[in-house]
Formats: C-alpha cells, structure tokens, sequence
C-alpha cells in the first residue's frame, strides 16, 4: 500500500484529503506545518507528499528545500504542491527546487488522484532502474541550512554561520548571534553543501565561512583568527589552497 503524507496546516483541507485518500486506498499520514512535515518524512518515508505551499514554521518551498538536503543521494518522494494562487517565478523556483507539479485550490477527486497516480508510477520506474541521482539544484537553490535541533528543525541562513566543528560523532555549528548549534551528526554530513559555498575544509575537523575569517598567522600550518575571537588550526595539506583563496578574496 502506497503512503502518502498530507502536509497542510487547514484542518478542513487536511480532513478532505485524508478521506480522498483513504476511500482510494492509500496509507495517510499527517502534518500541520513544515516542521513535522520534515519530521514525518525522515522519519516515516512517505512514497508521496502532498504540501500545502504556505504554512507556519517552514512553507512547502523550505520543506523541500530541507528535505532535498538531508536526503542527499537517496531518491525525495515526489512533492506535490496544493495552492491557492501562486506567482509564475514562484512556480518556476519550487520546479527548481524538484516540485513535480501543482495542484490549485479549489481541487477535485478526479485531479488529485490522477496526479498522484501518475507521480508514484514515475517514482517506481526511478526505483526500478536504481536512478539515485541528486539534485543539485534544490540544494543551491534554498540559501539556508536545514539543521536537526530543538523540537525537530531550524533553518539557518549560510552567512549567519562562522564555522562547524567536529567533535567525535557530532558537530557544533558557530552562529554569528553567538549561539553554538550542537548537531548529533558527523560534519561530513554537512561537507558537500557547505564547501559549494563560501566555506573551506581547513583542518580535519573544522570547515570555516571565509567571510569571517580576521586574520591568518603564519607558521608550518599557521592558524586562523575568526570575528568571534576563535582561533582555529590550519593543516599543513590545506594552508596553500587557503592562502590561495584569501589572496583572490582581497
């Protein structure tokens, strides 16, 4: 039995989809807002969601933005966006984001089930043919970073972060408010979309925003002196490619 996750924060909406959903047979599974969207899908993996577009805590966009991030190279279950109105560049980014399609409000039955039933056919021939290919849009295209904390998710905008540090199987994430996100993943979790921006690896367990990087003292490695006062180590293997980059940035 194929499941479904309804993401939508009107409870009659919700309701109405739930009992579409169950008389076609299909498993329902339920959330009020993007957070436990996030949640429900990590934790439950759905075949399919259906998100409302905007909702508290993170709107569809976020969602799948998140999602597409913390799922990297497995395949993201087809989402389906539920609108009222929505802006032709605001269409294009959620396609660019991985969107498979939008369904306007008010809906019917017949269209709802039609395009469900064509998107888990799809999503069955990737899984058939084994095709886990990322997509490296949707990561570019949310300028934040989803991070598992608190009561399930916050997303953090890149350049609010000053570095992440490893320690052992977890990672402390450095705010520029001064906070310290403690994440119970390894960094190597968090390396790929990082590094795509304005972050470097410069030692083994520290990645830094270049940005905030103050001062670099020589020495056989040297080390780095960020805004917040830290001080952080360089290894010898990624002292020329940091100067390198500090040399094009000035």
């Amino acid at each position: 039995m194929d499941k479904i996750l309804v993401v939508e924060d009107d409870q009659g909406i919700r309701e109405t989809l739930q009992d579409i959903l169950e008389l076609a047979g299909y498993e329902v599974l339920i959330a009020c807002n993007g957070k436990k969207g996030y949640n429900n899908i990590i934790d439950n993996k759905p075949d399919l969601v259906l998100c409302d577009v905007n909702m508290p805590e993170l709107d569809g966009f976020e969602l799948l933005g998140a999602v597409n991030q913390r799922l990297k190279d497995d395949i993201v279950p087809p989402f389906l966006f539920l609108t009222a109105k929505v802006e032709k560049e605001d269409m294009r980014y959620g396609m660019s984001l991985g969107a498979d399609d939008y369904i306007f409000k008010p809906f019917n039955s017949t269209d709802i089930l039609k395009a469900i039933r064509l998107r888990l056919d799809k999503r069955q021939q990737l899984l058939n043919l084994n095709t886990t290919n990322k997509t490296e849009v949707a990561i570019k295209g949310l300028n934040k970073l989803a991070l598992p904390c608190g009561d399930g998710l916050e997303l953090f905008s890149f350049d609010k972060i000053i570095k992440c540090q490893a320690d052992r199987a977890y990672c402390n994430f450095h705010l520029t408010d001064n906070r310290k996100i403690l994440v119970s993943k390894p960094m190597k979790e968090f390396e790929e979309v990082l590094t795509s921006r304005n972050f470097l690896k410069v030692h083994k367990s520290t990645i830094v925003n270049i940005k905030y990087i103050k001062k670099f003292v020589k020495g056989k490695a040297g080390h780095l002196l960020m805004s917040d006062g830290s001080i952080v180590n360089v290894s010898v293997r990624k002292k020329e490619e940091l100067l390198n980059l500090l040399k094009s940035k000035s």
